[in-house]
């Protein structure tokens, strides 16, 4: 299972894998056409629709050209042997998209008019499969993103 916390709201929705249909890609890896995949293969560039709340197998990709809720912005690798807890990963999580919102967006996100949410290990996937990534997610709860945020600088 993985978690994925949006920043600013109490509740963290429960992610759990699942095989789904791979979304259509090009070449260059960007998803051409609308699809389900199971969380565990979205990756940095790809566009989503609502992430939804509570447990979910999938999500579903969409050409960042046409309207979407989020898109994967960095994914980092946290370190260590032992599950240092939830509290020390969303903390590291948070930090982790913080640092790279910045640099993606061009603003601090104190200054967005955007939000981030992102999806961490845990303990489970942690110790059964290595599961280290920290996937960060930047756009609206509300969605209507069109096109990527990358230098929107808002």
């Amino acid at each position: 299972m993985r978690f994925r916390l949006l920043v600013g709201c109490a509740a963290a929705g429960v992610l759990a894998l699942a095989g789904c249909a791979s979304p259509v890609r090009d070449d260059a890896g960007q998803v051409t056409a609308s699809a389900s995949m199971d969380v565990f293969s979205l990756k940095v560039g790809d566009c989503t629709d609502n992430l939804g709340e509570g447990e979910v197998s999938a999500a579903t990709v969409v050409p960042c050209g046409q309207p979407h809720y989020w898109e994967a912005y960095s994914s980092s690798e946290l370190s260590g042997d032992d599950y240092p807890g939830v509290t020390q990963v969303t903390e590291q999580a948070d930090k982790l998209c913080t640092d790279a919102f910045k640099a993606f967006v061009g603003v601090s996100t104190d200054k967005s008019d955007y939000t981030y949410t992102y999806f961490y290990p845990t303990e489970q996937t942690w110790t059964s499969t290595a599961d280290r990534e920290v996937l960060c997610f930047v756009g609206l709860e509300d969605g209507g993103v069109t096109g990527t945020l990358k230098d929107a600088k808002k």
